[in-house]
């Protein structure tokens, strides 16, 4: 997400998806080689070897990681899985009462895979139907998952909510909140989902960073079961996926409404005041695509921004065919209606997202627990503005995400 004329921009998007390339397959390369070809690209960019040609090497380029992944792999030593950490807190939803292991070395002989999620991330939430489906064909034969939950925003980090979150999105393997990150630091995970795949003897063999790229995963896990259970390869494998071609539609990138290692996305001018300080904020014309317009009394913090009267608003420009927030309030006990008009109507039916109520006034979310809202579920990709009018003090606007047209089934 983070990532002049007519023929510039031509080949300036046949750089970026050439790069994109070789950084899937760079992922591949065992860790201590990723480090040598570092180092080694560093040296020769400083000596002016690496040149705007290297589009004509891409080839080349991509042939040699994988000659020399290959040859690397065969010295290099399996790396041992870290083991889940002490101060973690064991959420056994999944097991249906079973004890489970809490630790690596209880599921020895077994294949394990540690699903790294937060309750609020769409690409984890998404996910869980891929992980789901192998859980359902292959746990008879020795498949096993462990979901490790790092949280992202305040809320993430309260081992009620994971639990909750566990329960409603019907997770069948057991959770484990990483309160203090012990487990995220000890696999250097730096993204979610993030996924390592664990072998019978207690190994890391497959690491999977994001959402999507499945198919090598579900290979390993069939390959590694089949040692002991030849019949798992009569099991189909799942289609190949989709879900992220140009024809799906490309939207916009994730939203963060706090000030965010410098992402925030307010678009006013006055933008972000001193953290915990209250801003009355003014239109300054529509906003840009993947930006928010307030108006009215917010609160701008690092997380996200809280609604300080009951006239105010937030309107969001986006391109996509789904719409998700990321809301809180003060008291949840409390639940905040928040009014929702898209441009400039009140949410069709056949365009709201799974949270949304109605009434007489209109569309509407009733914002309780914290978590992420299915706002918008558009009947086509598009660009649209979105206005979110909070009725109450303290509602949270943390952050939005988007959904594509090749998506909409694994919501």
């Amino acid at each position: 997400m983070d990532i002049a004329s007519d023929s510039r921009d031509e080949d300036r998007s046949l750089s970026n998806r050439s790069a994109a390339d070789v950084q899937l397959i760079f992922k591949r390369v065992p860790k201590e080689l990723r480090r040598f070809l570092q180092e080694q690209a560093e040296i020769m960019e400083c000596v002016g070897f690496i040149k705007q040609s290297i589009m004509a090497l891409l080839p080349i380029v991509i042939v040699s990681l994988f000659l020399a992944a290959s040859a690397f792999a065969k010295e290099q030593k399996p790396e041992r899985a870290p083991n889940f950490t002490f101060d973690a807190q064991w959420i056994d939803t999944g097991a249906a009462g079973n004890k489970v292991p809490h630790s690596i070395k209880g599921y020895r002989g077994h294949v394990l895979l540690i699903d790294f999620w937060e309750y609020t991330c769409i690409n984890c939430i998404r996910d869980f139907t891929v992980l789901k489906r192998w859980y359902g064909k292959y746990h008879a034969y020795g498949f096993d998952i462990v979901g490790v939950h790092y949280g992202e925003f305040p809320m993430g980090f309260n081992a009620d909510n994971v639990r909750d979150a566990a329960k409603r999105f019907q997770l069948p393997w057991p959770v484990v909140a990483d309160l203090q990150g012990s487990i995220w630091r000890a696999y250097h995970s730096n993204v979610w989902p993030n996924r390592y795949l664990i072998d019978q003897n207690g190994d890391i063999v497959l690491h999977v960073e994001g959402e999507g790229h499945n198919q090598p995963m579900e290979e390993k896990v069939r390959e590694l079961l089949a040692m002991a259970h030849p019949d798992v390869n009569q099991i189909p494998l799942d289609p190949a996926e989709e879900t992220f071609a140009p024809s799906c539609g490309i939207p916009t990138d994730e939203t963060y409404v706090g000030d965010w290692l410098g992402r925030g996305a307010i678009a006013n001018q006055k933008a972000y005041n001193r953290d915990g300080e209250v801003t009355d904020f003014h239109p300054d014309g529509a906003p840009a695509d993947g930006k928010v317009m307030f108006s009215g009394r917010w609160i701008t913090r690092q997380d996200g921004v809280t609604s300080e009267d009951r006239s105010g608003e937030a309107q969001l420009r986006y391109h996509a065919r789904s719409v998700y927030a990321v809301l809180s309030v003060e008291n949840p006990k409390k639940p905040v209606r928040v009014d929702l008009r898209q441009d400039g109507n009140p949410l069709d039916r056949s365009e709201a997202g799974a949270d949304v109520h109605f009434d007489s006034q209109g569309s509407y979310l009733e914002v309780s627990s914290p978590r992420m809202y299915y706002v918008v579920k558009n009947a086509a990709f598009g660009s649209h503005l979105l206005a979110l009018q909070p009725q109450a003090l303290n509602f949270a606007l943390h952050s939005f995400t988007y959904g594509n047209d090749c998506q909409q089934s694994l919501e």
